[in-house]
């Protein structure tokens, strides 16, 4: 009788391996799900923007008022503007008389007309690294190689980039996996970025509005009877657009690079030590915070990989620190530069791996599509402390992509 193979046995790891490589897609597949989200029908009065509709005249509050829309669950559909305003609540009803100042009769509220719908720009899916998935079906069942069929022969000393999706699970086909699930969370925060409304709307002056008080209590106050007591005690101020008349925009806001940032981009890489005459695959991931509109830090992972002239393949894998700024803006276009500091890891055939001090810079470009999100391009040289006989070996790296802020 013949004994069954051993669950540890070379053959059967052979065809548990590939189980990693599906769970990294699906995890990018969750998480680009998660990254994305749905758009709610609330949006957020900023607290510096209800300070100043505080001290407005109360007929005037609802001329243009700046929000930011959440991201969450939507309870139902916007209310159409196009239809007349409702009536002021008579004495009594409802918020109680109407305000001081304020005059009922007179031309509609603005933003009684036409709603403007703008429509959010989706940039095309990023493409991931090809050649990773195994041509055909692996095991016993359906067409495709035997199962006894013996792997081919590894040049000595080569990494296994170029065995990248044949049954290889290195380091380096994970970190290629890597970038993919990060392709797929950038996909999904474009498609909610490019369709969330940060701007301008206008409203009737009797919109109710949801403070939120420290303690967790919450009620409504009409925009018209909003004081400076209620200003100064709420925590979060709050417009539905399926509430009273409805809410119509009237434009988003420019590019505002504030508070925390993420981008990705994809390009090539270019070698031009000597010691390594190669082209190949290169990509950015960065997340960071802007203090300023024109400046901000961010935390980078620099990653390329490909094939030299003798077909053996290459990585180099930057963890720095980069400090951007952006001086100057032409309409929605602006240019910038950066310089980063960090460590470099390199490993190529018949070199090994090795690690050293990396430093660089260069020039950045971003094209505004709306308030939060950019197309960016970047070129970069870095030049590292990891060439043969402890000398330094420069690179260039061209890539494009977006920036979510």
């Amino acid at each position: 009788m013949h004994s069954q193979p051993s669950f540890r046995s070379p053959r059967r790891r052979l065809y548990l391996e590939p189980r990693t490589d599906a769970a990294l897609l699906v995890f990018g597949a969750f998480l680009s799900y998660a990254c994305g989200g749905c758009l709610s029908n609330e949006y957020v009065i900023p607290q510096s923007e209800l300070a100043r509709l505080a001290q407005l005249p109360p007929e005037q509050r609802g001329q243009r008022v700046q929000v930011v829309q959440v991201i969450g669950d939507r309870r139902g559909e916007a209310i159409d503007v196009n239809q007349p305003p409702p009536p002021t609540p008579a004495q009594g009803e409802n918020y109680g008389p109407p305000p001081t100042g304020y005059v009922e009769e007179g031309p509609a509220p603005v933003g009684v007309g036409m709603v403007v719908v703008p429509v959010p720009l989706f940039p095309p899916p990023l493409p991931g690294p090809v050649g990773w998935a195994r041509p055909g079906p692996r095991g016993p069942i359906g067409a495709g190689p035997s199962r006894a069929a013996p792997m081919p022969p590894r040049k000595p000393g080569a990494s296994s980039m170029g065995q990248l999706g044949k049954g290889g699970n290195s380091k380096e086909d994970l970190l290629v996996l890597l970038v993919v699930v990060a392709a797929f969370a950038a996909v999904g925060m474009i498609a909610t970025e490019g369709a969330r409304y940060d701007g301008n709307v206008a409203m009737y002056p009797w919109q109710p509005v949801h403070l939120a008080a420290a303690n967790g209590l919450e009620r409504e106050v009409p925009l018209a009877q909003l004081t400076q007591a209620d200003v100064a005690s709420a925590t979060k101020a709050t417009v539905m657009d399926d509430e009273g008349w409805g809410m119509m925009r009237l434009g988003r806001r420019p590019l505002d690079r504030r508070g925390f940032a993420f981008k990705f981009d994809l390009g090539g890489l270019h070698s031009s030590c000597s010691c390594l005459s190669a082209n190949g695959f290169g990509t950015n991931i960065q997340f960071g915070y802007f203090p300023h509109h024109l400046f901000g830090l961010l935390a980078t992972w620099a990653f390329s990989a490909g094939s030299d002239a003798n077909s053996d393949s290459f990585y180099r894998n930057n963890l720095a620190l980069e400090a951007q700024v952006f001086p100057l803006d032409f309409w929605r276009l602006h240019l910038g530069g950066f310089g980063h500091a960090g460590i470099q890891y390199a490993n190529d055939a018949g070199a090994g791996t090795r690690d050293g001090a990396a430093f660089g810079g260069g020039l950045l470009l971003e094209l505004a599509l709306n308030t939060r999100l950019a197309l960016t391009a970047r070129a970069d040289y870095t030049s590292a402390n990891v060439a043969p006989g402890n000398a330094w070996a420069g690179t260039e790296m061209f890539t494009a992509g977006v920036a979510l802020y």
